[in-house]
């Protein structure tokens, strides 16, 4: 057993800073980490750009054991130039070029080297071919650069990597870790479905930093999403998740990485790198909610979520599921189309599964989803999705009335009706909202949530019966951060329709709903510009008794109060109580 129950706590040691460490700074150093995050392992690189020498990784190696710290080994896939014509190659970050010889040897020494020092590595992700030199364009021919740099990576992980490791040392674990920009994995090489069969384990990027002032704009709940989907593409074998502190902008900003990461209950939590993270602010509250998080996670079950279907090396709407899991919706993200079965635990629901424009790399999507529906499931397929089915006449029409011409409406007021009641009541967002106009054939299909300004509505929520199932279509705006621009009143409409089993959430955007297998659930309200406390009620379907808290290690509070029911019928009960921006919280539903 390590300093924590759930999770692993791990750190990254670059090789400069291994190159230049001294013994009695290093002591030093793991004091300070020891008092607040208590690492029970690092990774120790051995280059990076630049070597760190025998001598140097001896020393690291025998004090991090005489402190009782795990040691394992990591190389990251970044050089400067190796022979005079590298100048002429322009490479991001100076990634290797793989088509050069010189370049390919490096790479081995540097594999070899580290095989001989550790019985476990991980690489950082620099591990593709961002190169268009000369030599690369004579080598990809005629394919598409996709197909090259993804064939070409193929090569160089067999080739370069796994056979020279495990030709030094047999019994080596070799780790691959994908970093958070999955849409563009097949532009520079990297291939989860085929890697994940070569590779021993994965690892899980989970680094968003600040969504606005940084150049990836990637959602906080990608710390969250892309574990899971990882966790889906190679089970029981994805390390971890990693996060780095560059780029937050707020220690909630660097936080928010850590609380979503341990949310997806990984096995490790990875923190880059050692040297920015000492005498850093952030490790301080770091330390202090790891322990009460591993408190929390001992009584949460699997993470579940609606079905999200995300093939590999697909590309369209990208980050979609992490609007849609930011404004509350749970999303169990996975690389194949989920078969039709009953959930156990919630044989009253439907099987449902969410598809986007990236679906569409699968060629036989119209196929399963038509299967999927006739069975008695529900699919919910975002407007991107339908219009470019539309476009490619791929027999969508089949399954819908829709109809896309190309227009599109800027809309302030919503029209929203409750499940199950005729009655329509108005609200309107602070902004006008622009989506897509789908045009329907009313009662062939059903509208039962519209947008529209003044005396002209469309539809953002729309149903079709197919079969014994149903697929739904939810029109996206063209700028995803504008969910959050949606009234609370029609978010909650839309979540209330794509819920998976018994709990939906009705409150404000930027508020995260996770749900495990064992009857309990978490909020995560975002610390953004104009957050503020709010209050937000939990529908449960069916009768529930109480929500119990459900208390982490640092907890102040020795027995946390019950939440009584606010309201209660034969199909329904609802609670009622306040979150802050920046604080989780995670009850256990009583029956």
């Amino acid at each position: 057993m390590g300093n924590y129950r759930n999770f692993t706590t791990v750190m990254y040691c670059i090789a400069p800073w291994a190159a230049r460490i001294t013994e009695a700074e290093l002591q030093r150093q793991i004091e300070f980490f020891n008092h607040y995050v208590k690492p029970d392992k690092v990774y120790l690189e051995t280059f990076r750009s630049e070597w760190a020498s025998q001598e140097q990784l001896d020393l690291c190696k025998r004090v991090f054991k005489d402190h009782g710290i795990a040691v394992s080994g990591g190389i990251t896939t970044v050089t400067e130039d190796l022979s005079p014509e590298d100048s002429k190659r322009q490479r991001f970050y100076q990634t290797f070029c793989y088509s050069n010889e010189v370049h390919r040897e490096h790479l081995k020494k540097v594999v070899t080297y580290t095989a001989e020092n550790f019985d476990e590595f991980i690489i950082d992700d620099f591990f593709f071919s961002q190169c268009r030199c000369e030599d690369c364009r004579r080598e990809k021919g005629d394919r598409s650069w996709a197909e090259f740099k993804m064939d070409k990576m193929r090569e160089v992980s067999e080739n370069l990597v796994i056979k020279p490791a495990k030709a030094v040392n047999p019994k080596i674990n070799i780790i691959i870790k994908y970093p958070n920009w999955r849409e563009s994995f097949q532009e520079t090489g990297y291939n989860p479905a085929q890697q994940k069969d070569m590779f021993d384990m994965i690892y899980t990027g989970t680094e968003t930093r600040h969504p606005v002032e940084t150049e990836q704009h990637l959602p906080h709940y990608l710390s969250y999403s892309l574990m899971r989907f990882f966790e889906n593409t190679k089970p029981g074998k994805n390390g971890g998740g990693w996060f780095d502190p560059y780029e937050c902008y707020g220690i909630d900003t660097y936080l928010e990485q850590a609380y979503l990461t341990a949310f997806s209950k990984p096995r490790e939590i990875m923190l880059f790198c050692w040297p920015s993270l000492y005498h850093n602010k952030v490790v301080t509250p770091l330390g202090f909610r790891l322990k009460d998080l591993d408190g929390i996670l001992d009584k949460l079950g699997k993470p579940q979520g609606l079905p999200f279907y995300l093939p590999h090396n697909s590309q369209g709407e990208d980050h979609l599921e992490d609007y849609l899991g930011m404004a509350g919706i749970p999303l169990e993200p996975m690389p194949t189309f989920p078969a039709y079965a009953k959930t156990p635990l919630l044989p009253s629901s439907a099987p449902s599964v969410l598809v986007t424009a990236s679906a569409l790399e699968d060629r036989d999507i119209i196929p399963k989803i038509r299967n999927f529906i006739n069975q008695g499931g529900k699919v919910i397929a975002s407007s991107g999705f339908i219009i470019e089915s539309l476009q490619r006449k791929n027999g969508i029409e089949d399954l819908t009335s829709i109809r896309f011409r190309g227009r599109y409406a800027e809309t302030c007021e919503f029209q929203i009706s409750r499940s199950g009641s005729s009655r329509m009541y108005y609200r309107k967002s602070g902004e006008r909202i622009r989506f897509p106009v789908l045009e329907h054939r009313t009662n062939s299909s059903w509208s039962l949530l519209n947008a529209g300004s003044g005396d002209q509505h469309t539809s953002i929520l729309i149903r079709d019966t197919n079969g014994r199932g149903e697929l739904l279509t939810l029109a996206i705006p063209d700028l995803f951060s504008r969910i959050k621009k949606i009234p609370a009143e029609a978010l909650t409409r839309i979540r209330e329709e794509l819920a998976l089993g018994n709990i939906y959430l009705e409150g404000p955007p930027q508020l995260s709903l996770f749900t495990y297998d064992n009857g309990t659930f978490g909020l995560y309200p975002y610390t953004t510009l104009d957050s503020a406390p709010d209050w937000v009620k939990i529908h449960v379907k069916g009768k529930a008794s109480a929500l119990s808290p459900i208390s982490g290690d640092n907890s102040f509070v020795s027995e946390p109060v019950k939440i009584a029911p606010l309201s209660q019928s034969e199909t329904e009960t609802i609670f009622e109580f306040r979150v802050e921006p920046g604080d989780y919280q995670f009850f256990k539903v009583e029956v």
